[in-house]
């Protein structure tokens, strides 16, 4: 079963969350938790891997890399942000295979212009509607399996208002969407606006839940009743990440010890079970001449 057809499946059993890994150790993290699906975003790439802010400046291949390694760690399927697509229509298909390539269920496409900004940070633009349909139109054509899912998002609300998002989710869902993603609602009267207005095109909507974000803190249960049954928690494990290994490093620093932090950290032990040293051990033995 290919990452897309798994997504797709795990999907119509009912509501998915989401849950964003920034690296391939917090991947294995999550999915040994017990998470059903992943999500990979730009916003905690451009943060983790590279230092940056997300404002467009993680090129196309380093991104698809950033995917490639978080997809080879998990069995999970996992939806990765594709930002702008890195350009016009060829570049968007080429990021589609690039996607698909690196191990991902699917994909989102925004329809902001190019270099974009996160979509919770004020000064956001959108391209015209019609342009964003022809990026649309290439992502789907260029996908090799047809299981792979492909979502658009528009950053029309904090830009244009509701009537031109409304106007412009109906167009992308027509042009053949797998689902429709509104992001940086402001409030769950936004969020019943938007469903109520897309619930005739039959797709399912995507909640971006950053709780520090601009949208509303809702749960998924609640989230599924207004009829977002794909709930993405974007850079919740980076951020709990960057909160522990401050308060870590800080107390090793003050006090000049391990000590002084052996009850905020993991073990060695633990992470080499989590990377499966023994396993890679033995197989390792297991290839010796005798």
């Amino acid at each position: 079963m290919s990452a897309g057809r798994l997504f797709r499946h795990r999907l119509a059993a009912g509501p998915i969350a989401c849950v964003g890994a920034y690296d391939a150790l917090s991947a294995r993290t999550i999915e040994a938790l017990g998470a059903r699906a992943m999500y990979v975003s730009g916003f905690a790439a451009a943060a983790s891997a590279f230092g940056l802010p997300d404002l467009g400046i993680v090129s196309q291949s380093e991104m698809a890399e950033h995917v490639r390694r978080i997809c080879r760690s998990t069995t999970l399927p996992v939806i990765a942000d594709a930002d702008t697509g890195y350009g016009g229509p060829l570049n968007v298909e080429r990021t589609v295979r690039e996607w698909e390539d690196a191990g991902a269920a699917g994909l989102h496409l925004e329809d902001q212009v190019f270099p974009k900004r996160c979509g919770h940070i004020a000064g956001k633009a959108v391209i015209p509607a019609g342009e964003f349909e022809d990026k649309l139109r290439a992502a789907l054509g260029a996908r090799r399996d047809p299981d792979f899912f492909v979502i658009a998002r528009t950053d029309a609300l904090a830009v244009h208002g509701m009537d031109d998002t409304i106007a412009r989710c109906r167009r992308f869902a027509a042009a053949g969407a797998d689902a429709i993603f509104v992001d940086a609602p402001t409030s769950e009267g936004d969020l019943v606006t938007i469903a109520d207005a897309l619930r005739s095109t039959g797709k399912p909507l995507v909640f971006n839940s950053a709780r520090t974000g601009k949208s509303p803190v809702l749960t998924e249960r609640r989230l599924a009743e207004l009829g977002y049954p794909i709930v993405l928690y974007p850079i919740e494990a980076m951020l709990a990440a960057h909160r522990a290994v401050a308060e870590a490093m800080r107390a090793i620093i003050d006090a000049g010890t391990t000590d002084a932090a052996a009850a905020r950290t993991s073990t060695f032990g633990q992470i080499n079970e989590l990377v499966d040293l023994a396993g890679h051990v033995a197989r390792e033995a297991g290839r010796r001449p005798a």
